[in-house]
């Protein structure tokens, strides 16, 4: 199935399925490890239209989708300068979202988004690649480290009333 999928920027069109994408698959992800009022909290914010163009049109943001044939299976949000979410490393590039719908997860969408942020990131010349992971999740934690990222600090992230941990994870970029 992955051999079929392709990796495309999102257009200025394609932002109301953004939106609906970046919901369905954070409340996917998130929804059943923390409490609705919470999750509620969040996603009205995050996930406001006005906000998802916002984010779109800043000219340090890039956003890609995973298309298999007529659907997307997933989608990629990258930052850079003042857009990453930290600036503790110099010249990075953040990874700010790295997800895969529930239908198309387990096949390899994740390691495409994972390779399209390291060859922008390789393209862009910067040192570093980096993230934010939910402490508590354990499986993108050891898939992030088998992708070659190693912790090297820790923020707070608040969801709703909630003050949650993401363990910051980054790789070095090596240029040619």
């Amino acid at each position: 199935m992955t051999d079929l999928m392709r990796i495309c920027p999102v257009g200025p069109e394609d932002l109301p399925v953004l939106r609906d994408l970046a919901e369905a698959t954070f409340l996917d992800t998130f929804s059943s490890q923390n409490a609705p009022q919470d999750i509620s909290a969040y996603t009205s914010v995050a996930f406001d239209m006005d906000k998802v163009r916002a984010e779109y049109e800043n000219p340090n943001s890039r956003f890609y989708f995973a298309r298999t044939g007529s659907d997307i299976a997933g989608y990629l949000k990258l930052n850079t300068g003042p857009a990453q979410t930290e600036q503790d490393l110099e010249n990075a590039m953040e990874i700010e979202r790295i997800y895969a719908t529930r239908a198309f997860q387990g096949r390899g969408i994740g390691k495409r988004l994972m390779a399209t942020a390291l060859e922008a990131a390789q393209e862009a010349g910067v040192d570093w690649v980096w993230l934010g992971v939910w402490e508590h999740n354990q499986k993108a934690i050891a898939f992030y480290a088998h992708q070659g990222f190693e912790p090297f600090g820790r923020h707070s992230f608040r969801l709703g009333d909630d003050v949650q941990i993401d363990v910051m994870m980054r790789k070095k970029i090596a240029q040619d």
